[in-house]
């Protein structure tokens, strides 16, 4: 293979990195100083969430597969939207690495992974869970940024 045939591409590109941060918006839609940094999906804290999402995955539908084969009925665990509600911030809280200090009425709140889970979780606060959830999905917000040329 010569260099003619190679692709004029570096796959390199397409990295994601190991954090990246959002900045929350107000209500006027533009961006706050209220920072919060995420890890990057190749980042050992966010291959450790998947793998424990998937894990209970596989397990669920094991259980499913079995009673099948047992030639039972399988019911699905039921549970509540307070749990669902839960495990989700969870495997978002697993992700953050930080945010910056931010005042709520007053009062300083520093970044932990209690207080995080109390922000987005606070239903009066749904901005910042919809803010983050989005953040999140979307793999570009996490690309590196291309090498000036």
């Amino acid at each position: 293979m010569t260099d003619d045939t190679v692709a004029e591409f570096d796959l390199g590109d397409l990295e994601t990195g190991d954090e990246a941060t959002l900045a929350i918006k107000g209500r006027d839609g533009q961006p706050t100083t209220w920072l919060w940094t995420f890890y990057g999906p190749a980042h050992p804290k966010t291959l450790a969430a998947a793998e424990r999402v998937s894990k209970k995955w596989l397990r669920e539908a094991e259980a499913k597969e079995q009673a099948q084969v047992n030639g039972k009925k399988w019911k699905a665990e039921e549970r509540s939207i307070d749990e669902i509600s839960s495990e989700n911030v969870r495997n978002i809280v697993d992700r953050l690495k930080e945010f910056t200090p931010v005042r709520l009425n007053g009062t300083l709140i520093e970044f932990s992974a209690d207080a995080a889970r109390q922000i987005l979780l606070d239903p009066r606060k749904a901005a910042v869970l919809n803010q983050v959830t989005e953040f999140l999905k979307e793999q570009e917000n996490f690309m590196k940024p291309l090498a000036k040329g």
